[in-house]
């Protein structure tokens, strides 16, 4: 392979924006992209709560997987309008030694995107996962920041299928989806319209847990304090389906709209496809879900590889 060749196929620096802790999908996703050859997470930024207790968990599942090269920046707490947060309650029960974990909160999560995002113009592929205030507040907080991400992908919405409430990550904070999607970013989405095709049952579950020592351990337990939450024994893996989305987008079909956010009593929080054919996102219609299962899974045991 030439030195050009092995610049083409280099691993684009990557962010994952996620509120870890409360439905577990998101360690899940954690642990799936910090190990994926693909991408090179460079950091992490928490939102939405506790974001102190949310990035020491982030931060311990890096470390159990080597990688203490990934910066995690404690992001927003409140939403864009100090709309209530809902907090679960078990959000860090059951990893070790949490409370020692050290969090480095000399730069807040806002700050470290826009100067990652300025450090790798053009190159950053950021992974929103939850809420989207810390992504909005950088784009208020910067004009040029909407123009230097390379992609945007989100875990979030529900544009097709019938609902009595809209997806949670968009109705925690309405009007920060307002703004990420009327940015411009080039994005793909992937929402309730897949991720809840997708499940993890059982036997998955004990493979995974049978992987990476501790973290494997750890993410087991994790899933099942999940299942007890909910009174479910399977649950949809919402956020590392995102993350497989970016990936192997081989495994989706993918419609092209604008998306507008209901802003107003009746509509509000809802999630509407637009214009689609011309639109500005990329968002998941289909997926092949016996080959997602799969994926998913393999990697969750391997590491992510």
């Amino acid at each position: 392979m030439t030195e050009a060749q092995s610049e083409t196929h280099r691993p684009r620096p990557a962010v994952l924006d996620t509120d870890i802790g409360t439905d577990v999908d998101d360690i899940l996703a954690l642990a799936l992209l910090a190990a994926a050859p693909e991408v090179d997470l460079v950091g992490v930024t928490t939102v939405y709560g506790d974001t102190v207790l949310r990035a020491r968990m982030a931060r311990w599942v890096c470390d159990q997987l080597g990688r203490s090269d990934v910066t995690v920046a404690v992001g927003e707490r409140e939403t864009l309008t100090n709309r209530p947060v809902w907090w679960a309650g078990h959000e860090g029960e059951g990893i070790p030694d949490l409370e020692r974990v050290a969090i480095d909160e000399t730069e807040g999560g806002v700050a470290y995107l826009l100067r990652v995002a300025r450090e790798h113009a053009g190159e950053l592929h950021l992974f929103a996962i939850g809420p989207l205030t810390n992504v909005a507040a950088a784009i208020r907080a910067d004009p040029g920041f909407a123009g230097s991400l390379h992609h945007l992908t989100i875990m979030g919405g529900a544009f097709w299928m019938e609902r009595s409430e809209p997806e949670h990550n968009i109705k925690c904070d309405p009007e920060a989806a307002d703004v990420v999607f009327r940015s411009g970013i080039p994005m793909s989405v992937c929402g309730l319209d897949v991720t809840t095709r997708v499940w993890l049952r059982e036997g998955e579950v004990r493979e995974i847990g049978r992987a990476h020592g501790e973290l494997g351990k750890a993410l087991e337990a994790q899933i099942r304090r999940w299942w007890s939450f909910v009174g479910k024994s399977e649950n949809n893996p919402h956020d590392p389906l995102a993350a497989l989305m970016a990936i192997r987008p081989d495994l989706f079909r993918f419609e092209e709209c604008d998306v507008r956010v209901g802003l107003e009593e009746g509509d509000l929080a809802r999630t509407f496809p637009e214009g689609c054919g011309s639109g500005t996102a990329r968002i998941a219609a289909e997926v092949d879900v016996a080959a997602a299962e799969r994926e998913l899974v393999r990697r969750l045991a391997a590491g992510g590889a």
